[in-house]
């Protein structure tokens, strides 16, 4: 009986770290008077200067001209959204808007989607 109360309270200890995505993390006004473009074949990634806030912050452009079906279109921005979120505490503390200009994006599959932005996401790691 001693036993399983060590256990218990051992698993309470344990800590767990989790990253969230929330409103605060989503732009809200575009003003991207400074900015930096990185551009890829799919994409284009535009950096502004660094915001006041303590966390780095994404918007998300994809056209209804380019992908049609909103179900693609949601997908990807999932998929977005994933990995910043998962690398958003070692990114530089900056606003990030990415524009999906062609819909040769959707012939990949999804953990290559994956692997992609997260390849994206660790050239704007903090040095």
């Amino acid at each position: 009986m001693e036993e399983k109360l060590l256990i218990i309270k051992e698993k309470k200890t344990e800590k767990k770290y989790r990253y969230f995505f929330k409103k605060k993390n989503k732009i809200k006004k575009y003003n991207f008077k400074k900015k930096k473009i990185i551009k890829k074949k799919n994409f284009i990634l535009i950096k502004n200067i660094p915001n006041k806030s303590k966390y780095p912050k994404i918007g998300i452009i994809i056209n209804k001209k380019n992908i049609k079906k909103s179900i693609q279109r949601n997908k990807l921005k999932r998929i977005i959204r994933e990995t910043f979120r998962l690398k958003q505490h070692k990114i530089k503390k900056i606003n990030y808007l990415i524009k999906i200009i062609n819909k040769k994006i959707l012939f990949l599959k999804k953990k290559k989607l994956f692997k992609f932005f997260i390849k994206i996401w660790k050239t704007q790691y903090i040095n």
